[in-house]
This record gives C-alpha cells, structure tokens and sequence, in this order.
C-alpha cells in the first residue's frame, strides 16, 4: 500500500522524547505511514534507540549539523506520500489524530497547510497559531511577558487572541512542531528555506504559501501533546536564534530597511 502520509522529525539528542514520539505513532495503524528522523548529530543514543527499538523507520545520520528547515528538506526528499507532516521530537501524537487531519486536509481542498490543537504537559493550550510577526506585536507580548504583573492580563490575551482553540479558522502562520503540508504545494514552494537556520521559518513558509494563493487551515480536529521547551538548547543560543530568524524573515518578507530596524528592535527585547 502506497503512504498517505510522511512524517518527518527532525532530532538533536532527545532520545527519551523521540522515543515516546514514535511510540505514538505506532498507535495509528489506520494510516498509512512513511516516517523518517533526521539525527542532527545526536550524542545521546538517539540513533541506536530508532534502529534497536523502529527498525520500520528511515534513519538519516547528519555527519554536519544543520538548521531545523534544511533538516526538514533533507527528511522530505526521502519520502513520496502526497501529504507531508512535520513533527517535532518532544511532541505525541494522541488517538485518531493522523486520520482527522487528513479528512480535513479533504474537505479544504483549497488549503495548503494544516496546523493542529497543541496542548502541553500540563494539558494547557499551547499558542500554535497567529499573525505574522510585527514590530508592535513583538514588543507587546515582549513587554507583558517580561511584567509578571500583568501576567493574567498576557494569559487573557492570549486565550483571546490566539484564539478560539476550538473553532477552525484560516490564520496567518502555524507551528512548525506539528505542521501539515500538501506535497504538491511544498514541492511548488521549493520546501523550507535553508538560511533560516531556526526559528521564523515556519513563518515563512506560511508567509509563501499564502502569496501562492493556497491558505493555511487552523482546526482543533488534530490534537497533539508538544512537551515545549525540553529540546535542550543554550538560552543565550535560542534567543540568537530566534532574533535571526525574525530578521531574516523581516527582509526577505518586508525588506532591508525595516529588516534593520528588527535587528535593533529585536536586540533591545531579548
């Protein structure tokens, strides 16, 4: 039977969460599967766990380390089924999920990416969806969060406008923790751009498959545990990274001069 679907995980040493991961997987045997991990140089055993414990997974090893999109394109290449699936490692799948999706992805035929409900390890809401990134919207979520005051006013915000969880809506970008895509749209789009190295480049996929004319579908249909946070990664790294990301984003998307002004901007938040 030909895949309907691929997942594509994308792992650095996160051997426990990866293993839980595909463990999740196996229970949705009413879907047809390709999967595939890209090991980004793991050093914890990620690799002997995937061949000892799923040997039906395709195993890449990286002998260089990579960016979280150009991973994704790597594991991409390898697979054929018409829908694609990206998938972090820190993340289970729950029940019924895989096919859910799917039924959605046919009832929106117009639509080229699908994001799903993320709840983390306490069962709280994760925000996996929103409004591209402006100057103004970073600031405000950047200085309410940093206010531990106005923390309940930050939590009120978001539940309000990072929305309604439980109704599906077209929206502007989706997590790339659990983003869905049609192979006929990745492929037009050329996949994930490269020099993003992390953080930003769901975003700009997002962006991309919007200016190609096919939306991206938010729906509480596909539900998902996403465990955020417990990759591990250097805190003074991450806030690089993302402040990379954005700028990147910012000129590709808006241009070099508000680009400069995101660098500034980005520098003085975080």
């Amino acid at each position: 039977m030909s895949a309907e679907l691929a997942i594509v995980i994308v792992g650095m040493n996160t051997r426990d969460w990866l293993r839980d991961c595909l463990q999740s997987l196996r229970a949705h045997d009413d879907v047809a599967l390709e999967v595939v991990v890209v090991d980004n140089c793991s050093e914890d055993g990620s690799c002997q766990m995937i061949e000892e414990t799923f040997p039906e997974i395709t195993l890449i090893r990286n002998s260089t380390l990579y960016g979280f999109a150009k991973n994704n394109n790597i594991g991409a290449a390898q697979t054929s089924a018409p829908m694609l699936l990206f998938l972090n490692p820190d993340t289970k799948v729950t029940p019924g999920a895989l096919r859910a999706m799917l039924a959605v992805s046919e009832r929106h035929p117009h639509c080229g990416i699908f994001g799903g409900r993320l709840s983390d390890a306490d069962r709280q809401i994760e925000r996996s969806v929103g409004a591209f990134p402006t100057l103004t919207s970073l600031a405000i979520d950047r200085l309410l969060a940093a206010l531990s005051m106005l923390r309940p006013l930050l939590d009120h915000h978001s539940q309000r406008h990072y929305l309604c969880y439980d109704i599906e809506r077209q929206v502007a970008w989706t997590t790339g923790a659990y983003l869905w895509i049609r192979r006929d749209v990745f492929d037009a789009l050329e996949g994930w751009d490269s020099e993003i190295f992390m953080y930003g480049e769901d975003a700009d996929l997002c962006y991309r498959s919007h200016k190609l004319g096919r939306p991206v579908l938010y729906t509480p249909d596909s539900q998902a545990f996403h465990y955020h946070n417990k990759v591990p990664l250097d805190r003074t790294r991450r806030k690089r990274l993302l402040r990379e990301g954005l700028t990147l984003f910012a000129r590709k998307h808006y241009g070099p001069l508000r680009a400069r002004v995101y660098r500034r901007i980005l520098g003085w938040l975080w």
